[in-house]
């Protein structure tokens, strides 16, 4: 099992450089990480299908369960046309005051480059 990543020097010792980079390379293993988590839980899924494990099981005081997927509902034109009406209301209501808005907690950002 490869080792990950970890910030070793205490965080308050460290520059805005010396942060950024610390927070680049936890996000590149992140990353790494994701993937091949998806990648094992594929093989899993394909695993259970063949009958090999079953939906539910414990592994080292770990507990595996496949859970189905959520439920997605596609509406007749008639509940569509209510909801854009009220897309439009609320738009309305934005733009003329009546609405009042909050101002949820401010949070970062962090993208890749892109190649």
């Amino acid at each position: 099992m490869p080792e990950l990543t970890t910030v070793e020097a205490d965080l308050q010792l460290m520059d805005a450089d010396q942060l950024l980079d610390a927070l680049i390379s936890v996000r590149q293993a992140l990353a790494k990480l994701k993937a091949s988590d998806e990648a094992i839980l594929d093989r899993l899924s394909e695993l259970y299908d063949a009958g090999e494990i079953d939906s539910s099981f414990m592994h080292d005081d770990w507990s595996f369960s496949l859970c189905d997927g959520r439920r997605k509902w596609t509406y007749p034109g008639a509940i569509t046309a209510l909801e854009d009406q009220l897309k439009a209301a609320k738009k309305l209501s934005e733009a003329d005051g009546s609405a009042t808005a909050t101002q949820g907690s401010s949070y970062w950002t962090v993208r890749e480059p892109r190649p």
